[in-house]
């Protein structure tokens, strides 16, 4: 959680940084998920994280317009 905190607490961190930092949630365990919908004309990028049944926890997921909002959102949320 540490890696995922110090890269959002950059001013911008980059595209890379930000999938680097799922390293650290498929490490812990948890499923990441980033999907590209050539169908949708609105928020056609969707990033979501889930966990295990055991872990008991709802899935964070998000829908945005650029790559970069989504993987931000989804982070925040799985690290705050």
């Amino acid at each position: 959680m540490k890696h995922i905190n110090e890269i959002l607490k950059k001013e911008n961190p980059s595209v890379e940084e930000l999938i680097n930092c799922f390293e650290s949630i498929k490490e812990n365990g948890d499923i990441a998920v980033i999907k590209f919908d050539g169908e949708r004309v609105e928020n056609p990028y969707t990033v979501f994280i889930s966990f295990p049944i055991i872990k008991q926890k709802e899935i964070i997921r998000a829908d945005e317009n650029d790559l970069k909002s989504a993987l931000i959102k989804v982070l925040m949320r799985y690290a705050g």
